[in-house]
């Protein structure tokens, strides 16, 4: 190795030993597997907030490689709380604007446009324990901005019906031939509607504490 080969290889090195991580989740999502890693980073950057209280210029830099400011606002509003330079997430009953607790695997479907990511999962309907749910799609839209893929928006029951085609074809056809027979068939029970049921199962896994005004809630300590 000559000594400018030396030289760049010891400048490519300083480069990568100082950049900062999260400068590389802005970077363009090539593949699923690509979408399916920056939403986990998105997700964990969301759960550190929880670690320690925060100034508000803090949660705003962990979270905007990430998130849209509209989302980002979105997320601090409803779940951060805290004052002066001492803010951070402590949980509720609900968590909106979290990322939904995908599984990540052959059930999650990517759909990919010009400029949005749309990134979907389908929720078969359940009536065990004390809340159920019926039939729906979570999904997250996310579009390209200057500085790179951001997650946009949250969609409960709501993804675009050109992308739902997309991503389960054989889902709509089948549930095109049996509405007539489930339309006589009333649900019953309490819905749970918004992205939190499904996201309140992650926490379960992390053990993330919730906390409301009577109670704290440990899951996943038992």
């Amino acid at each position: 190795m000559d000594k400018r080969s030396k030289l760049l290889f010891l400048l490519f090195g300083f480069f990568v030993l100082f950049v900062p991580a999260n400068a590389y989740a802005q970077s363009d999502l090539h593949d699923r597997e690509e979408v399916f890693e920056f939403l986990g980073i998105a997700f964990d950057s969301q759960v550190s907030l929880s670690e320690k209280g925060r100034s508000m210029e803090e949660i705003d830099s962990i979270l905007d490689p990430y998130f849209t400011d509209a989302y980002k606002s979105g997320f601090i509003e409803e779940n951060v709380v805290g004052q002066e330079n001492d803010f951070q997430t402590y949980g509720t009953d609900f968590a909106p604007y979290y990322i939904p607790f995908y599984a990540f695997s052959e059930k999650t479907k990517v759909v990919e446009t010009e400029n949005e990511i749309y990134v979907v999962e389908f929720f078969p309907a359940t009536t065990e324990g004390p809340v159920g749910y019926e039939d729906h799609y979570e999904g997250l839209k996310l579009v390209k901005e200057k500085d790179g893929w951001k997650v946009a928006e949250y969609l409960y029951d709501q993804v675009p019906q050109e992308v739902i085609h997309q991503a389960y074809p054989e889902k709509v056809k089948d549930q095109q031939a049996a509405k007539p027979e489930s339309e006589d068939k009333p649900f019953t029970g309490d819905i749970v509607f918004g992205p939190n049921f499904s996201t309140l199962n992650t926490f379960m896994e992390l053990g993330v504490v919730f906390q409301n005004e009577s109670r704290t809630i440990l899951f996943g300590l038992l």
